[in-house]
């Protein structure tokens, strides 16, 4: 996976026209209010929610979607009706996401860089409650598997879409290669002056590519990328249930063909909407 021309010739436009305005915004709220912690607490919870509903680890009611939201992980607001897993193990996901999601937070406050090991740390946090995942046999025949958690597969995760196309990703054992030259290239590029939406898409798109676990891929690419806008002074990135087809899925599928600029355009567009959110104080 490398970075290309075409990465960084693609139009940042649909952010920067709200970043100077966001950024003073921001400097003030975050330093003399009380608004920005309670909004970016809905917004980690938010993303808690979505970010496995996305990967069908559980099924979750839009309304009371809106009170864990508002209110935090508590029990007593969720009914056996909400939601299709019982309701510890949900709890269990959601308070698993929603650390890993404080963890992105602390390595930023602490200026740490990205590292294999705080991709496998992330990943540990991200499926402490999720025991296996779904692979194939000899035969091609689905079976369940224990997944290791924090270390990267030892099995090909190759799917098949509904379509009957084979995606292929990075073989295990070229795995640790892969990662190696992800962090180099990251590195490389975070002393350039290349900008950070750029960089977070490609992040996101390199990692999903590679596929470095046998499950829970996507939960983590998705805090990889809000790690590098959380660095550079944005929000984290969340992918809502009713974008996931139309919206993400189709620019990832956009990107295989090498136009990267509808990624970078709904992660920017993402972002983009979260500021208006919390500039107009409208609910998240």
């Amino acid at each position: 996976m490398e970075f290309t021309d075409s990465w960084r010739k693609c139009d940042t436009s649909v952010l920067d026209d709200i970043a100077p305005s966001w950024f003073a915004r921001r400097e003030i709220s975050q330093n003399t209010s009380t608004e920005f912690k309670e909004f970016l607490g809905r917004l980690k919870r938010k993303h808690a929610i979505e970010t496995g509903l996305i990967e069908q680890l559980y099924d979750l009611d839009k309304g009371v979607t809106e009170t864990l939201i508002r209110e935090g992980f508590v029990a007593s607001y969720l009914s056996h009706n909400d939601t299709n897993i019982p309701i510890p193990k949900l709890l269990g996901h959601l308070n698993d996401q929603l650390e890993a999601m404080d963890f992105v937070f602390d390595m930023v406050k602490e200026d740490r860089p990205l590292s294999k090991s705080f991709v496998r740390s992330l990943h540990q946090l991200l499926t402490r409650h999720q025991d296996s995942a779904f692979g194939r046999n000899a035969l091609g025949h689905p079976i369940e598997i224990p997944l290791l958690k924090g270390a990267f597969k030892v099995r090909p995760n190759n799917p098949t879409t509904k379509d009957g196309v084979k995606i292929l990703y990075c073989p295990p054992e070229h795995v640790e290669a892969e990662m190696d030259n992800l962090i180099t290239i990251l590195n490389n590029v975070s002393k350039t002056e290349i900008h950070p939406l750029i960089i977070a898409s490609w992040l996101h798109y390199a990692f999903i590519s590679i596929h470095p676990f046998q499950d829970g891929n996507g939960r983590t690419a998705r805090l990889l990328s809000s790690f590098i806008l959380i660095q550079n002074g944005y929000f984290p990135f969340t992918v809502l249930r009713e974008d996931l087809i139309g919206k993400y899925f189709y620019s990832l599928k956009q990107a295989d063909k090498g136009n990267y600029q509808l990624l970078v355009n709904y992660i920017g567009s993402n972002q983009k909407n979260t500021i208006k959110k919390f500039c107009t104080k409208a609910n998240i």
